[in-house]
């Protein structure tokens, strides 16, 4: 073969590979025409067997690389859809915390694997509050203004609890249960009390705000401290499992007892939470009182009305405990 004939070959192998080079394969099978010894001169052949070869390790890249963009696109989806169950199980988090009592979130979050939520006995302050008057209120309220005011009281009343450790265990439309647990049971009844006088307080700001459109609301309080049970309860019907998580036992029934002979806004508590916090917090005897369901008569006492939370009175009281 002449010089132009071998110029003319090399320069069609150039054009393919260019080709090749660019990602247009149509024309690949040509590259292995040259390859053909009993056509073509040797090395037009082996530099065209090169050609080829190289053309099938880049078609076998370009085939794995596909494959990974493939499967990286399948796990990207994948991805996608696990934060979409992530984020809407946030959500499902959020919503379902605004019902779950704070010491339950306390113990998940400590042990989420394996929450120790059995009944213990525990030393606690339960204390019962409830609005005055609020079946009468409700007759001549309409429901959305009734709504509305529940929501307004109790609203104004969840910082304090909050902020004095104290745990909403139950809501029954005019009242709330509220338990205080701490190490220290003088702490415990402590905080209760000073709830309890944050609560009045903070009645008496929202009955001044909403003077002359709603009638004067009246919050009444019963405290009472000692052992109860604290833990989840199980209740098992055909239809599934319900649970909640609450202090039962003697303590909290005598505490519903005594917010239920408190009257005019007092803040009743029980002998047990008196002696914790005779000193903190001036007290008056209300007497020996008989309580539905209880066997013996149980001495009351009433935090004296119009004591305020960050009073001197308080504050001197409470730098005289040892």
């Amino acid at each position: 073969m002449n010089n132009a004939g071998m110029d003319a070959i090399f320069r069609d192998l150039i054009r393919l590979t260019g080709e090749v080079s660019r990602g247009n394969y149509d024309n690949a099978r040509e590259i292995f025409e040259f390859t053909k010894t009993d056509q073509y001169p040797e090395l037009i052949s082996e530099l065209a067997e090169t050609f080829g070869m190289m053309l099938v390790q880049v078609e076998a890249r370009e085939y794995r690389l596909e494959q990974m963009i493939e499967d990286l696109n399948q796990k990207k989806q994948e991805l996608e859809e696990t934060l979409r169950k992530v984020e809407l199980l946030e959500n499902v988090k959020t919503h379902l915390g605004k019902f779950v009592p704070e010491s339950v979130k306390r113990i998940i979050e400590a042990r989420p694997d394996a929450p120790d939520l059995e009944k213990t006995p525990q030393d606690v302050s339960v204390l019962f509050l409830d609005i005055a008057g609020y079946t009468s209120l409700s007759e001549t309220v309409p429901p959305d203004k009734m709504n509305y005011l529940i929501e307004t009281y109790f609203s104004g009343f969840l910082d304090h609890i909050h902020q004095n450790k104290g745990d909403i265990n139950e809501t029954a439309g005019d009242g709330l249960m509220i338990i205080f647990q701490e190490a220290d049971k003088t702490l415990h009844a402590r905080n209760a009390v000073k709830t309890a006088l944050a609560i009045q307080e903070a009645t008496a700001g929202i009955n001044k705000n909403l003077e002359g459109r709603f009638e004067t609301v009246v919050v009444n309080i019963g405290i009472n401290s000692g052992i109860a049970s604290v833990g989840s309860t199980r209740f098992e019907g055909i239809t599934g499992t319900r649970w909640t998580y609450t202090a039962s036992g003697p303590v909290t029934n005598v505490a519903a007892r005594i917010g239920s002979l408190a009257k005019q806004g007092e803040i009743l508590i029980g002998e047990a939470t008196a002696q914790l916090i005779e000193d903190a917090f001036p007290l008056q005897p209300v007497g020996k009182r008989e309580l539905k369901n209880v066997s013996r008569p149980l001495e009351i006492f009433q935090v004296a009305p119009g004591v305020k939370t960050g009073s001197p009175e308080i504050q001197g009281m409470a730098e005289k405990r040892p």
